[in-house]
This record gives structure tokens, sequence and C-alpha cells, in this order.
């Protein structure tokens, strides 16, 4: 009798490159899980945050006075002098912080958006943390990256790009949603980069209470990491004003080292557009972050910035848009209120809500391809845990971003397949 060549043991698979994990971005995924629209419904597509209303005439009055020679100008890397004090005029107001704490030219470098600065920021952070473990003589350590999950998948790129070790942190109903700390090693904390925290949170909805962020800054101030704060959905809050991580560093003493805040106009004045974010804390990083900038980072257009300037200094459109919101919000809960696990967002226009099952790809495929409502399935905005498991998994995430009769007229849809 033959015997049969004995096989070799198969190699494991190889796992993915950096790069290759770039690829797989999370707005290209979608269409692979929703599959095709089989509904002849006109489609309403509650997938991307892209406010549907925002200060238009406030931004078109302000274009439309701004002097044309500057857009023949390089525009400098932190911007003018007038938008760095619009913005900082603007923090002092929301935060109440004395006046002497936040110094307009250290402490507050605004970027063209948000994604470009938080990208840019991650970068600079990583970058800082391996000079100072080279300079403590502990080179052969990796920077360790912490971030929330589910999460923006700018952190997840710019992570990525930096080479650093990235651990995440499950934001579930256990934590109140607020990022898991616990699942940091304690010996692995001085090689600590940055920690991210999403308040209020995206795509949740929830808010982080100062005893989550006040821990967080005294242990990046014991282990000399950056905890910057992702506070972009903060002016559109219902009943409770979202407290911020500056708020938190006035009640410690008033200092920001180690401490990052970020924010912008596309949320608070529905301007994405326009480009005009910031972030704002501790100078010494700014400086680092300036330099990262001065290379490769986008600038904000001259005549953009005139335009911004005038946003920042404005409340009264963002007041009428918390009322706008608190109304789609208030229809999202008298059609969808009675289901189990539904909690209406405490700040912003994300719905996170989970799906009887747990398995929200197939509700979310569901809910396109039979009612052509296109929303997110909470995977998709999810890593995987260590054992496999995604946070977001069981969860189906909607923007509220449509005036109240077309949320009205998509959630309507989605009752029955909902439960």
């Amino acid at each position: 009798m033959t015997q049969s060549p004995s096989r070799s043991p198969q190699a494991p698979s190889p796992s993915p490159s950096r790069l290759e994990q770039l690829h797989d971005y999370t707005y290209r995924k979608v269409a692979g899980v929703l599959g095709e629209c089989q509904s002849t419904q006109a489609p309403i597509n509650l997938s991307v945050g892209e406010p549907k209303f925002g200060a238009y005439d406030t931004v078109g009055e302000a274009l439309a006075a701004t002097d044309p020679a500057g857009w023949g100008k390089y525009p400098p890397v932190n911007a003018g002098p007038d938008l760095r004090e619009a913005v900082a005029g603007w923090i002092r107001r929301r935060y109440e912080l004395p006046a002497d704490m936040l110094d307009t030219h250290a402490h507050v470098h605004p970027v063209f958006g948000t994604k470009e600065g938080l990208f840019s920021a991650i970068l600079a952070a990583v970058l800082r943390k391996e000079d100072r473990l080279e300079k403590a003589g502990k080179g052969h350590l990796r920077p360790l990256i912490v971030l929330p999950n589910p999460l923006y998948h700018v952190y997840v790129g710019a992570a990525l790009t930096s080479g650093a070790e990235i651990c995440y942190a499950p934001c579930t109903p256990a934590t109140d949603f607020a990022p898991d700390l616990a699942v940091v090693a304690e010996e692995d904390w001085d090689r600590v980069a940055l920690v991210i925290a999403t308040n209020p949170g995206n795509p949740t909805g929830t808010l982080l209470p100062a005893a989550f962020l006040r821990a967080a800054i005294e242990r990046a101030r014991r282990h000399d990491f950056t905890f910057l704060s992702d506070e972009c959905y903060s002016e559109l809050y219902c009943d409770t004003k979202p407290v911020g991580a500056f708020e938190v560093c006035r009640d410690l003493g008033g200092g920001l080292e180690n401490v990052w805040v970020v924010n912008s106009l596309s949320k608070r004045s529905g301007l994405p557009g326009l480009r005009s974010g910031f972030v704002a804390g501790d100078a010494d990083r700014l400086e680092d972050l300036y330099y990262l900038r001065a290379y490769g980072g986008a600038q904000t257009p001259v005549g953009l910035q005139e335009a911004a300037i005038a946003l920042w200094q404005d409340e009264a459109h963002v007041a009428a848009f918390r009322r706008r919101y608190a109304a789609i919000n208030q229809v999202a809960s008298d059609v969808l209120g009675d289901l189990p696990g539904f909690r209406a967002p405490e700040a912003g226009f994300v719905l996170w809500l989970p799906v009887s099952g747990g398995d929200g790809d197939a509700v979310a495929r569901r809910l396109w391809q039979e009612q052509a409502v296109r929303t997110l399935p909470g995977s998709i905005l999810s890593r995987p845990m260590p054992d496999g498991s995604k946070p977001g998994q069981g969860f189906v995430r909607f923007a509220l971003v449509y005036p109240e009769d077309v949320t009205r007229e998509a959630l309507l849809r989605c009752r029955d397949i909902l439960g």
C-alpha cells in the first residue's frame, strides 16, 4: 500500500500590512455590506453626518465682503492673528475661562478642518513620544495610541500611518459608552503617546462626565502623554451642555499641560465645506504640531479665514440649530422611542441604536434593500478587539441630518424592520 505523502503544517496567514489596513476604509466598505437597493422608494441617506442646513447667509455675506487680494497670498501655517483671536474668544466664552488662562498665540492653532488637524495632531503626538522614549534610553519601546472603539475613521488612518501600536478602548453600555481605559496594562502607560476621547461621542451621542475627563488628564500628566478631547459635536446639545476638557483644566488649577481640545464649524455651524477648525491647548505640544504642519499641512485660505471669523463670533445661528436638532431628535423619540435600548442623542445628530438579534449588518442591509434608507452598520465603525468582537456589531447608526418631515418618513419606513 502506498503511503500518502505527509503534508507540511500550513503557515498562518500573515497579518495585513499597515498599507493594506489603510485600504480597509470605512466608507468604501458600506456598499459591500448593504448590497443593492431593491426598493422603488426615493432613497434617503442617513449614513453620512453631513448637515442639510447651515449658516449659509452669514458665510455668504462674509465671503462676499472678503478682500480678493487675500486669495493671492500664502496663508500662515497657524492662520492669521484675527482668526486665532476669534477662536480664542469663543473658547474663553464657551468654557468660562479666566482671561489669563488661554494665550491667543501660544494655545490656539487653527487648522483646515479637523480631519486634517486630527491626522497631523496624532502624528505629532507619536513623534514626541518617540523622542522622549529615545532620550530616556527606552528607544526600543514602541509608542502606544489609545483610541475609542467604535470611532471616527481618521483616528485609525493617522495611527496606522504613525507606526504606533494601537490599543482600542471599547465604548459599550457597560461603561455608559465611555472609553474603557482599563484595557491598557499599567506597565504600558509610560509608552502611551496619545489618548483620544470623543465628547460628545461619535457615534454614540453620549456625554463624558467631568470625572472621566479629570482622571484622563491627571493620568496624562503623570505619564507624559497627550490627552486629546475631540469636541466637534459639543454645541449641538439637547438638555445638558457638555463639560469640556478646558473646564476640567480650569478646575484643576488652570494649566493646559498635556491637553488638546479639537473643535470646528462643520457641525456647530453646519458648514463642513468651510474647513475651519482648531487644535488648542498645551503650547509646547502645539509647537510640535506647527512644525509638522509647516511641512505638509493644508493651510486655511485668507478669504475663508475672514468668513470663519464672523461665524466663531456669532452664537445666534448655533442656538437656532440646537432648536432644530432638538425637534429632529424628538421625531426619532416619537417614532422609535419604545424600542428596547433606544436612547436619544444627548448631543449631536447621531442615533446609535441597538438592534434585536445583535446583527447590525443584517438590519442595515434590510433597511437599505427593502426601504431605501441608507444607514451605517455599527461593525463598520468598529475595529476588532483582541477576542475578535466588535463593540458596534449590534448597533446601527442613523445620522439625523434632514428636516423633521424627511426624518419622520425615513424612520417610519424603518420601524417594522427595527421591531
